[in-house]
């Protein structure tokens, strides 16, 4: 491994500026801050840099904001605008409902390994646990105050759960390990790249990362669940979906059989991206200027 890779963050963002800038807070007060921040909108209908505006110039990182046009829900296309982007070998996604303790990015890095990538499991805050964060507790690191003890029995039961699974995998009992999910995960660009990224055929809410943890799996790059403790946090908003409905259940289902007769590139993804309409690039913050 390189003993000083270079880290990007990448957020998804969408309407939620107030959510998105208390995850501008978690990264700054990291143990080990990221080299770069890469903020990806999937098409906002409200002023998103704007609303992160006052947070901006304390961030010891630069901060890049792409917006792509608003034609549906497109998280698979979004996260790849931003690994596009990103200049780092070693890339940490976060939703931008998710808010990292102090250490979260260098355990990431600690854990890093070639071809793994690295997966977490957030604990859900309520409502009420969510309308008690402030800033200053953000920037105290002490966000994990607030989770409670049913959530570290859930994160650890999870860490178990997904150690188990590397077991059954190895044992060709199961197709793949712990599941990838997208906004609590961590892998090298490399290795993203050998499966062509996210699939951009996935538009509408669900399946994107699953498909996406099924090709790394399958090209070699397995996932590992390392995180034994409630290291992130998710907090509380009203759901984008509506009932869980999945809209890409037959879409899926097919690249699942395909998958394992061993297609793991994604025909659209960073390379050959769907659609013609590149996002918008501007840059929010560079320190020192």
């Amino acid at each position: 491994m390189n003993p000083s890779p270079r880290i990007s963050a990448i957020v998804p963002s969408y309407n939620r500026p107030d959510l998105l800038r208390r995850v501008l807070l978690a990264l700054a007060a990291q143990t080990r801050r990221v080299d770069e921040l890469v903020i990806t909108d999937d098409g906002s209908s409200v002023d998103v840099p704007a609303g992160v505006a006052d947070v901006l110039p304390g961030l010891p990182f630069p901060v890049t904001f792409l917006s792509q046009p608003d034609e549906g829900f497109r998280a698979a296309k979004c996260r790849n605008n931003g690994i596009r982007e990103a200049t780092g070998d070693f890339l940490v996604f976060a939703d931008q409902d998710i808010l990292f303790a102090p250490g979260y990015v260098e355990f990431c890095l600690r854990h890093a390994r070639p071809r793994q990538f690295l997966v977490g499991y957030p604990v859900r805050l309520t409502e009420a646990e969510t309308a008690t964060i402030t800033d200053d507790l953000i920037r105290a690191g002490r966000v994990t105050d607030l989770v409670h003890d049913a959530g570290r029995r859930k994160v650890l039961s999870q860490f178990r759960k997904e150690r188990w699974y590397l077991v059954l995998h190895a044992l060709h009992l199961r197709p793949f390990g712990p599941k990838l999910r997208s906004g609590v995960f961590a892998a090298w660009r490399e290795d993203l790249l050998t499966v062509n990224g996210f699939d951009e055929e996935f538009r509408g809410w669900g399946n994107e990362d699953d498909d996406l943890g099924r090709r790394l799996h399958r090209a070699g790059i397995k996932g590992r669940n390392v995180f034994s403790e409630p290291l992130s946090v998710h907090m509380y908003h009203p759901p984008h979906h509506q009932s869980g409905k999945r809209t890409n259940e037959e879409y899926h289902a097919r690249r699942v059989r395909e998958i394992r007769r061993g297609a793991v590139r994604a025909h659209h993804g960073v390379e050959h991206p769907l659609g013609d309409v590149w996002p918008t690039r501007t840059v929010l913050r560079v320190p020192g200027r």
